[in-house]
């Protein structure tokens, strides 16, 4: 990234890390260089494939900010402007790969402050960068009325996203969602006219042909916002809505999708165990929240840390070619004998009970 300045320090890691935020360097330039960070997973790579552009960390934000605004907009006295201005600032400060990458080596919560008032144009008050904090840490008994909104609408949001990602932009049929999820969700991807919709998207991005990312965003955020419509319909409080998604992620996301997302599309152990100790010996972390996912990979690539650029990008079709009784469209599969319980090979996650 043009303009940074790169600082080094014994041992390669910082214990209290102060990024040296480029003259002029703003919210919004920080809000574009999320277009090119990990989200459900990796970007890198979009110029062979182009798919990968959907997954960006910038699109949650601004799905977290939509929700966030209807709940605000529900609630006499919150100050909705308020609201968005912390929903945009809550993940600017993500490394490379994000969880990929950070798991025990980052405290983005710790960060959040430092990095934040080094922006040109942020505008926070003492009172924003409590909230933040809070919303990282998931306090929300510690938070004002517009953090509270802000964090039970980042939560509800990834819990909603996260599975119709994975069947939609990773091409996990629905049966592999446990009926207790749907049930806390308040809807199932396995009925009309939802599985009608996230299987065309699926065949859209894994058929033949070239798959159009900007028709695939359009169409997924239209399904996000019909569904997670449903989801508020039930309940709108903050407090329900992160119990919500905590027992989404405790019962499903961390324990069936991560093995997925993040290990076989992601090759997460490899980053975290192999590529991360040496990249961080070699550069340290004090600019890793500036740079995107192209620096890092060149950087790591020309120290050796990798062998190649292409370890880097994300195997969305790794479903299709490696465990195919997973698989929602485009693989012929035995339906007969997923339907008998048969287990795929590599993961031991399906069929779920309930």
């Amino acid at each position: 990234m043009a303009g940074v300045v790169y600082r080094r320090r014994a041992g390669g890691v910082t214990v209290d890390p102060v990024p040296q935020v480029p003259a002029g360097y703003s919210t919004v330039r920080a809000l574009r260089r999320l277009r090119h960070i990990t989200g459900f997973v990796s970007v890198y790579g979009e110029e062979r494939d182009p798919r990968s552009s959907v997954f960006a960390r910038i699109w949650h934000v601004g799905r977290t900010t939509w929700v966030a605004r209807r709940l605000a907009e529900r609630q006499p006295g919150v100050d909705v402007e308020r609201v968005v201005r912390l929903c945009l600032h809550h993940d600017l400060n993500r490394w490379p790969f994000a969880h990929n990458a950070e798991v025990g080596r980052f405290d983005q919560a710790g960060n959040t402050q430092v990095f934040t008032k080094s922006l040109l144009d942020a505008r926070l008050s003492d009172e924003d960068f409590a909230d933040l904090a809070g919303v990282h840490h998931k306090r929300i008994d510690e938070l004002s009325p517009e953090g509270r909104i802000v964090l039970g609408a980042d939560a509800i949001t990834g819990a909603v996203e996260d599975p119709l990602l994975l069947v939609t932009g990773l091409n996990v049929r629905p049966e592999f969602i446990p009926d207790r999820v749907s049930r806390v969700l308040g809807f199932t991807l396995r009925a009309e006219p939802w599985r009608g919709r996230t299987r065309r998207l699926a065949k859209e991005f894994h058929g033949t042909g070239v798959p159009d990312p900007l028709v695939f965003r359009a169409e997924f955020a239209r399904l996000f916002r019909d569904l997670m419509g449903r989801v508020l319909e039930r309940e709108d409080r903050p407090e329900r809505l992160l119990d919500i998604a905590t027992s989404v992620k405790v019962h499903f996301i961390r324990p069936r999708v991560f093995p997925i997302n993040n290990e076989l599309v992601c090759r997460s152990s490899w980053m975290r165990g192999e590529v991360m100790p040496r990249y961080l010996a070699h550069y340290g972390d004090l600019d890793l929240v500036l740079i995107d996912e192209d620096d890092f990979v060149r950087r790591a690539v020309r120290i050796g840390a990798a062998a190649s650029a292409a370890d880097f990008r994300p195997r969305i079709d790794a479903v299709r070619e490696q465990e195919r009784d997973l698989c929602f469209v485009g693989a012929k599969r035995a339906d007969a004998a997923v339907a008998a319980g048969r287990v795929p090979r590599r993961f031991s996650l399906v069929p779920v009970t309930p």
